[in-house]
């Protein structure tokens, strides 16, 4: 169906002209489109030097936990905090390394930054500061990011501020301008974009106070950066922490010292500890980063000792681009099979109908988790006394659907295997009292139907397809890259923007013709997944959708530049012939804001739109992709 919106595109400083060779007749003059997206390189980014030797240092310091924010003040029944943004040093590489502090933003000073604690139905107000205009040192930064930023990308072009941030509560349910709309962006100085000068106390200097009312089931949120052509550059700087809503009801899992949330990243360092990142000044924009050092929670090859008893973990995958399969391995029976269960109860927005085994002899075989994805898990390490296991990740780069990859298997280079140890020698200080969990779903399940945070939804027929693509486009003369879309189209043409109404549900199609996997993210909704579709093409390659999806980027951008009549955009249901339907996997079913689609591949969701009217966005949550242009507003209509 026709995917136009009845909306008027609301213009902001930063979009401008498509063409690197000439500048766009009349849309430029207010505004309307965005740059080009660049890229292509495929290959790991990892600038010029050697990697750096581990050998000694791994599983030396213990896995940090991340603190938990007190609010500066509780008024009105509302929780209210001010968070800054600054830039700090913090020993992330393993301290046997020596003294080798890496320079990072984070809020609040820490990385990644303290727990936000909040409770159904209890509203919490932020002040987010920005205040990363001075280094470390307390030194004017001078306007220039940590990190070097690409001017080629769009919303960073153009003379936009390099130091700019909005926050995203990833997972919440919040209004337009509280949402972290990507050019609702404020810098040290208090600069913003025009339309979002108006918000309430956005900015007030370098402020922006958002609202999160928190009508929503408990679940592992998290916040983050998503600033407009630099969402990965502030990611990757640190700028992110959990969200955690809770239940009174959840004490009854293991809780206090024995609940600790993960934070999977990848990062590479300079000899000295310094974060490593592309510096943007060849002829490419990075297409995807992976870094060759796990981080978690922080820290470098860190080590978790455990008690014999039950543990609750909230994994996230925070990595710029890169998927996690997760299993535990025994390192003294060199065995997956003689390992803990990891039982699953909760993913991105809530907890679980029923418990999913996730291991061996489980109902999945591991826990595969795409960027922005999380999954609350108990394991059991009782009957594991004086073992120690590894948390192994068992996928390749570029993910593109395989499965789990164990040790001694050749087929898929796993080029980032060892995430975590976990060591089960510490003596059982008290009775494990908590409840087995598929008990607490059935209690938190009961209390959980008893919120009323949901209005009723009207099922429509409307079924919206979205193809997820790359093609290569002309940017400068002579000069070609690789990007990728949502359906062949661009985050400022207003014609890809589209608009269902609050209080309704739609079924949406996602049929991914590149060769990766893409975690898609939406915005203030949930999605349920349906099914998975594979399909063949109806050439037996795809190159005939490729070369015709490439004419349509040509004309697309000519009728950008030069105007007359737009092109018509090819039908990919039409090149292509269903095959097998699979159904999801019972830990990826409902409660989710993320989901992973593979590469020929049509994934079908329900969406139900609800919470707020208001323009939002859906994107690749692979933050080079989302930089590239693979995001798209949308617009809830009463």
């Amino acid at each position: 169906m026709d995917n136009k919106t009845t909306q008027k595109q609301k213009d902001s400083a930063g979009k401008t002209g498509l063409s690197r060779r000439t500048v766009l007749k009349g849309a430029a003059a207010v505004g309307l489109f965005s740059t080009l997206p660049w890229s292509v390189r495929r290959a790991r980014a990892q600038a010029t030097q050697t990697p750096l030797d581990f050998t000694g240092h791994k599983w030396q310091d213990p896995l940090p936990r991340p603190g938990v924010m007190t609010p500066d003040s509780r008024k009105g029944g509302v929780d209210h905090y001010e968070i800054s943004m600054t830039e700090f040093q913090q020993q992330v590489l393993p301290s046997t390394m020596g003294d080798k502090p890496t320079t990072l933003w984070g809020y609040g000073g820490t990385y990644p930054a303290a727990t936000i604690e909040a409770r159904p139905d209890r509203p919490v107000s932020v002040k987010w500061m920005n205040e990363l205009g001075t280094d470390w040192q307390g030194n004017s930064r001078g306007g220039e990011h940590l990190l070097s930023v690409d001017k080629r990308v769009h919303g960073a072009d153009h003379g936009a501020p390099e130091i700019r941030t909005v926050v995203h509560l990833h997972g919440g349910v919040a209004a337009e301008q509280d949402d972290g709309y990507s050019e609702a962006w404020v810098t040290p100085e208090g600069k913003t974009t025009d339309d979002f000068a108006a918000i309430p106390d956005s900015p007030v200097a370098y402020k922006q106070t958002k609202e999160y009312p928190n009508r929503q089931e408990p679940g592992t949120l998290w916040y983050h950066d998503h600033a407009l052509g630099i969402t990965r550059l502030n990611v990757y700087a640190g700028l992110a922490g959990f969200y955690l809503l809770r239940d009174p009801v959840e004490n009854s899992l293991p809780s206090d010292e024995y609940e600790i949330p993960i934070l999977l990243q990848d990062r590479s360092f300079t000899s000295g500890g310094e974060l490593q990142y592309p510096d943007g000044t060849d002829d490419s924009f990075e297409a995807e980063f992976w870094g060759d050092v796990p981080v978690v929670n922080g820290k470098a090859y860190p080590c978790l000792e455990v008690e014999p008893r039950k543990y609750r973990f909230r994994f996230l995958n925070g990595s710029n681009g890169r998927t996690f399969n997760l299993k535990f391995y025994n390192e003294d029976s060199e065995s997956y099979d003689d390992a803990p269960v990891m039982e699953q109860i909760g993913v991105d927005l809530g907890f679980l109908d029923d418990v999913v085994t996730v291991g061996p002899g489980g109902m999945v075989p591991s826990l595969l988790l795409s960027g922005a994805e999380r999954a609350d898990v108990v394991v059991d390490f009782s009957d594991f006394e004086g073992e120690e296991f590894i948390l192994d990740n068992g996928t390749g780069i570029p993910y593109a659907g395989e499965d789990f990859v164990p040790r001694g298997d050749d087929s898929i280079d796993v080029d980032m295997r060892e995430m975590l140890k976990i060591k089960v020698t510490k003596p059982l200080s008290e009775p494990d009292n908590s409840i087995p969990s598929d008990q607490f779903l059935k209690v938190i399940g009961k209390k959980i139907d008893r919120y009323d945070f949901t209005p009723e939804v009207t099922d429509t027929d409307i079924t919206r397809t979205f193809s997820l693509d790359s093609a290569t486009l002309e940017v400068e003369e002579g000069v070609e890259y690789d990007s990728h879309f949502l359906d062949l189209s661009l985050w400022s043409d207003e014609d890809a923007v589209v608009d269902p109404e609050l209080n309704t549900s739609e079924t949406w199609e996602f049929v991914n013709t590149t060769g990766d996997s893409h975690p898609i993210h939406l915005h203030l909704v949930d999605m349920e997944v349906l099914e998975r579709e594979s399909f063949t093409w109806n050439d037996g390659t795809g190159d005939t959708y490729a070369q015709h999806a490439q004419d349509y980027i040509n004309a697309y951008a000519e009728y950008l530049e030069n105007g007359g009549m737009k092109p018509e955009k090819p039908d990919v249901k039409s090149y292509i012939t269903p095959d097998a339907v699979t159904p999801p996997t019972p830990n990826n079913t409902v409660k989710k804001d993320t989901v992973l689609v593979n590469p020929n591949e049509m994934l079908r969701v329900k969406v139900d739109f609800t919470g707020f009217a208001g323009r939002f966005a859906w994107h690749c949550h692979i933050l080079e992709h989302e930089d590239q242009e693979m995001m798209l507003p949308f617009e809830v209509v009463e």
